[in-house]
């Protein structure tokens, strides 16, 4: 089998700054880099001209490099590298690495994000190898995109700073008697439904438990969600990391490719709260030992989920935490590049 671990045989191609996939490579590059692995990336945003155009400059690109597996992090970067490879003189092994519902974009307002998922569901199953975030996404590329099980892959994303619950506790009072700290996870934006965990931390109120409401700085709905709250009646502060011994760690994602925070949430000890349906989220909490995942999506079913996280002791989970880490995650992503070469070097990519 040929492998693509010597010297800068291993290509990212990345998009958008802001996408998590794009975060995601480059942690990944890092975890390599310390590994000894050299690795090159190539961001899209700074290749000349568009469409066509920036697919050739791609293509020109990969064969300076003259690597043996690309991997293309997110649907945009991943796409590039598949119709780049197209133009190589030396086509390379291609990974698409996705981190987001393709479903869940075939339905989006935005044209663009439309078409995008619509490329992804017919193209990925020329790729190599297609890795997901979660089990969820993966079940959802081979289904969805026609990529054979053996190819749709798992790799857990890497997150950065997971340490071992023994060493970075917060000390808790378990249960809602003395009130519960609802912390809205990650920074209050549209993708994550904040407003939905304000609705959840409005019932819990109205059960008569004293909440307090945590939000991050910054994000686009950070005034609305304090708006929210404030006319609820909630006491809201800004979120300056310490949480409290009742704090329990709320997303509100209806779809979700995976749930950093609520590993990172783990990690201190501290229980969390996601919806069922958002499905890549199942890999990121364990049920009754992690947190717990609402039945449903409305604020009635979010704060059952929270009073019952609320009770949980977080620990134990050290050997789970442990496949979150950076170096974990690089060894799983370089297994499934090694397949990717195998698959290119014997000719059996699937045509589009």
């Amino acid at each position: 089998m040929s492998s693509a671990r010597p010297d800068t045989d291993l290509v990212f191609v990345v998009g958008a700054p802001d996408d998590p996939a794009t975060r995601t490579a480059a942690i990944w590059a890092d975890a390599l880099a310390a590994s000894g692995i050299a690795t090159d990336t190539v961001t899209l945003r700074t290749l000349p001209g568009r469409g066509g155009a920036r697919v050739a400059a791609l293509a020109a690109r990969l064969d300076a490099l003259a690597p043996r597996a690309v991997v293309g992090a997110g649907t945009a970067a991943a796409l590039a590298a598949l119709a780049a490879r197209e133009l190589t003189t030396r086509p390379p092994a291609i990974v698409a690495s996705e981190h987001l519902s393709v479903a869940a974009r075939r339905r989006s307002r935005v044209p663009a994000v439309r078409i995008g998922a619509l490329q992804a569901r017919r193209r990925y199953r020329s790729a190599d190898v297609v890795i997901a975030s979660s089990h969820a996404l993966a079940a959802e590329v081979n289904a969805g995109c026609g990529v054979p099980a053996s190819r749709s892959l798992v790799v857990p994303p890497p997150v950065p700073g997971v340490v071992t619950t023994g060493g970075a506790r917060e000390p808790r009072v378990p249960g809602t008697g003395g009130g519960v700290t609802v912390v809205v996870a990650g920074d209050p934006l549209a993708a994550d439904d904040p407003l939905r965990v304000v609705a959840a931390a409005g019932e819990l109120d109205r059960r008569g438990i004293a909440v307090e409401l945590v939000v991050r700085p910054g994000g686009a709905l950070s005034e609305a969600v304090r708006r929210a709250a404030v006319s609820r009646g909630l006491t809201v502060r800004a979120d300056d990391g310490s949480w409290g011994p009742s704090a329990v760690v709320v997303l509100g994602a209806a779809t979700a490719g995976f749930g950093v925070e609520l590993v990172r949430a783990a990690a201190r000890g501290v229980p969390a709260v996601a919806v069922s349906t958002a499905l890549g989220v199942a890999d990121a909490i364990v049920p009754g030992v992690t947190g717990e995942l609402a039945v449903a999506g409305d604020a009635v079913a979010v704060a059952d989920a929270i009073v019952a996280a609320s009770r949980l002791e977080v620990a134990g989970v050290d050997d789970w935490l442990a496949r979150f880490a950076p170096a974990s995650s690089a060894r799983l992503l370089l297994r499934a590049v090694d397949l990717a070469v195998a698959h290119a070097d014997a000719g059996r990519a699937v045509p589009a």
